[in-house]
């Protein structure tokens, strides 16, 4: 018996049909669902996922420059307020991100592995981590 694709319970007998966002191309790909609170899971997920996967690259490096930022002005001005306010600011930022939008980090496969909906928790959790980390570097700056 297939497992279902969003909550990863034994036992799922039907398939739904879905397009999304696959190697810079929408495709279609069947995924295994066990009832239909999933179902219409599954679909909110992979519209979100469509918006929010073909930006995903130009986000990651906004992010980069934003986080390296910081460090490159205290190497050119040797003023320490860059690495102590701001980096921390722009992880709490990228933190954020993460917890409103976490579709689009990772491939459907990665998705499908541990299933939709724990994987998103997890992403959550990483963004509410990213933010408690920053607030303590902020804190005991």
């Amino acid at each position: 018996m297939a497992r279902c694709d969003y909550c990863k319970k034994q036992g799922a007998a039907q398939k739904t049909a879905i397009r999304i966002w696959n190697n810079g191309k929408l495709k279609t790909t069947e995924l295994d669902y066990c009832d239909e609170a999933c179902k219409q899971n599954i679909h909110s997920f992979s519209s979100s996922y469509n918006k929010f996967a073909p930006k995903y690259m130009i986000v990651v490096m906004i992010w980069l420059l934003l986080y390296l930022g910081p460090f490159i002005l205290q190497a050119l001005t040797d003023n320490p307020f860059y690495v102590t306010v701001v980096a921390p600011i722009m992880l709490a930022l990228m933190g954020a991100v993460l917890i409103i939008a976490p579709q689009g980090i990772m491939a459907l496969k990665h998705y499908k592995r541990v299933g939709i909906r724990y994987f998103v928790l997890f992403i959550r959790l990483t963004g509410v981590l990213m933010i408690a980390s920053a607030a303590s570097m902020l804190w005991n700056g």
